[in-house]
């Protein structure tokens, strides 16, 4: 099925965005989280997704299911992250697992994937360590020393309470693990870069300014956060405010990524409150200054996912947010894909188009170019609606 996408505000994009709908399957129980990677060594992009007690890619170019291990972890499996770990030239997975959000005292476990000498084989789990309520992990070189170490981003502080909103007991730890030696029998040291921030949703990472390696930015309870190595320490600085509306109940934001305006400053995408009804997009103010906060959309329930990407290949990047939940059976207000065009260059505004309405409750999305046309697609994957839709860019075809 092909889309044209028209725009639905009063900035239009010079050129509307057109993708080929292509469903992919239908049998998850909650799909968790999805990549884009080529995890067999064919030079084809697959796509991964994490189940509740199943980890599977689907094969470029069939879609093909295959299983990577169902069953061997405890549930449920939340996140995952794709690398070498061990150095042999195939794609190994580290695995967030035991998945409790509101068990902030024991469980939260992380171990890796080994991939065998072939792909079908039965992959080898090793563990790594333990966090309460483990909920992201992403692979960053934060050194610049050309080797990656492994990130995790609880969701909630140790010993942390509903009763106080998740603000008490001990700040949330954003740790970085180094990959031993020996990462089968090795310990994976950690690290810790940030111990100051409450329910923290996600993270992503960004370049360093000035050197070499990877910082943060943080989507928690207190807003937008940079976390960032100076000299020999690493420190948490606030760069936006996010909904503090409600400091008794959701507050801050949820999902975060970072793009790329037309004129090439940085702008960063937001859900927020966390979990709540608000696209926001923060643009750079002056030194030493929260950056500029913007909502762009506030006609949906429970957002859940954000992606940068450049979708038709001129300068500056679309912004994809995921939605969870119908805010009603209106058209404009339902669960699904919808993409943001930045029709100024200098992210003030912004032109809503409706690529999915009702087809998807999206948990999390990713982007990247699957078919090898030079376009970036989309993937995402349903909670609810159970699925996974990969969008075929066909914009300019």
């Amino acid at each position: 099925m092909f889309l044209t996408i028209v725009a639905v505000s009063l900035s239009l994009p010079t050129q509307p965005l057109s993708f080929q709908t292509v469903p992919i399957d239908r049998s998850l129980t909650v799909g968790y989280a999805t990549a884009l990677d080529d995890i067999n060594g064919d030079g084809k992009i697959d796509i991964l997704v994490v189940d509740s007690h199943r980890l599977i890619w689907f094969e470029n170019p069939t879609w093909k299911l295959h299983t990577i291990i169902q069953g061997q972890s405890k549930p449920d499996n939340v996140c995952f992250a794709i690398h070498d770990i061990d150095g042999d030239g195939k794609k190994d997975i580290a695995l967030g697992a035991d998945w409790k959000p509101f068990n902030t005292k024991t469980g939260g476990t992380l171990q890796w994937l080994k991939q065998g000498q072939d792909i079908d084989q039965p992959w080898k789990l090793f563990t790594i360590a333990e966090e309460p309520t483990v909920h992201r992990i992403r692979f960053a070189d934060i050194d610049g020393d050309g080797k990656q170490e492994l990130i995790l981003g609880p969701l909630m502080g140790k010993n942390s309470s509903r009763e106080s909103n998740w603000m008490d007991g001990n700040p949330v730890r954003l740790i970085a693990y180094s990959i031993p030696a020996n990462p089968e029998t090795g310990r994976w040291t950690p690290r810790v870069l940030s111990e100051s921030l409450h329910v923290m949703h996600n993270f992503f990472p960004i370049p360093r300014q000035g050197s070499k390696g990877m910082d943060f930015i943080t989507a928690t309870y207190e807003g937008v956060h940079r976390v960032a190595q100076k000299e020999d320490k690493w420190v948490t600085e606030k760069i936006g405010e996010g909904n503090q509306e409600n400091l008794k109940g959701n507050r801050g934001a949820s999902e975060i990524k970072q793009g790329t305006l037309a004129d090439g400053r940085p702008y960063i995408a937001t859900i927020e409150p966390w979990h709540g009804n608000q696209v926001v997009v923060y643009t750079p103010g002056a030194k030493g200054a929260l950056w500029t906060r913007q909502v762009v959309d506030a006609k949906l329930k429970w957002g859940h996912g954000v992606w940068c990407a450049d979708l038709d290949g001129k300068p500056g990047d679309e912004l994809i947010i995921g939605v969870r939940d119908d805010l009603s059976p209106m058209k404009g207000e339902r669960l699904g894909v919808r993409l943001y065009t930045n029709s100024d260059g200098m992210g003030k505004s912004w032109a809503r188009s409706d690529l999915d309405e009702g087809g998807v409750a999206v948990e999390d999305l990713a982007a990247a170019d699957v078919n090898g046309d030079g376009l970036i697609d989309i993937v995402a994957v349903g909670r609810a609606t159970k699925n996974v839709k990969l969008y075929l860019n066909r914009t300019g075809k």
